[in-house]
């Protein structure tokens, strides 16, 4: 068997799939990062498919695409149930999926901890999230082979104090990719999971971008996303200077973190 790339576990154990991955589905692609990605797919002439709840948005994506093969499908992935079977029947409008990135996700902080706000982030960052994951797992197994990319956050890497849901739920997704990471090194199979985990970016997930620092252009972060995709890797933070902070992050002592985000309550 041919190896590919330099990662461990990566064998050419089916040429077609190598040689010919252009098939690409997009799932939050409305608006934000997952918008400009599917846009990013569609001008390098991939067969793309987008995904998402608003269905006039979606046909704006498929309209950049000119004569190029783009198709969508309107899902909830608050809604596995429909959610699925439409991904599924979106598969077999582009012939097959080589790459799946998996965009969709809330976010909003919660000083008053009502309940009301983390259920949605609940709902879709964990319940759907999983949902969608499994699926497109299971789907690379049995085609043999593929890439299933998620945008999950620096957030992962430690509670935050105005927004506990969502950075308990982000840290949910990156171990989440991380055992399927392992399964896919253990399959031996050509099957690449990327985390990619952005600093703060300024799409509507960020209500007021003033609040945060280091906020990242839309197109910048895009960008990055799609080159970490591109090289598989593992796990991908973005963009270099949350790179640097990352480790810091993960030291800093609770007390620290308390006084820099979360104020007297």
């Amino acid at each position: 068997m041919k190896r590919v790339g330099r990662r461990p576990g990566l064998y050419n154990v089916n040429t077609a799939y190598v040689e010919m991955k252009r098939k690409v589905i997009i799932v939050g692609a409305t608006s934000g990062l997952g918008r400009g990605i599917a846009e990013t797919y569609i001008s390098r002439g991939w067969t793309v498919g987008v995904a998402g709840r608003r269905e006039n948005l979606l046909q704006e994506v498929v309209a950049t695409a000119g004569a190029a093969p783009a198709y969508y499908a309107v899902c909830d992935v608050t809604d596995p149930v429909t959610a699925v079977p439409a991904l599924q029947a979106l598969v077999e409008q582009l012939g097959g999926m080589d790459l799946l990135v998996m965009s969709a996700g809330v976010g909003r902080q919660n000083p008053d901890l009502d309940y009301a706000v983390e259920l949605p982030m609940l709902r879709t960052n964990v319940t759907g999230w999983t949902a969608i994951v499994d699926w497109a797992y299971r789907y690379f197994v049995e085609r043999g082979g593929g890439q299933l990319a998620a945008i999950s956050s620096i957030a992962a890497l430690r509670g935050l104090a105005p927004a506990p849901a969502y950075s308990a739920t982000k840290a949910f997704q990156a171990h989440y990719l991380e055992a399927l990471r392992q399964r896919a090194l253990a399959s031996g199979l050509p099957l690449s999971v990327t985390d990619i985990r952005p600093g703060f970016v300024d799409t509507p997930l960020l209500a007021d971008p003033r609040q945060f620092f280091w906020v990242l252009p839309p197109d910048k972060a895009v960008r990055a996303i799609v080159r970490a995709i591109d090289r598989r890797r593992g796990v991908a933070i973005v963009t270099r200077r949350w790179r640097w902070l990352a480790p810091v992050m993960r030291v800093a002592p609770t007390w620290m973190l308390a006084r820099i985000l979360g104020g007297r309550r």
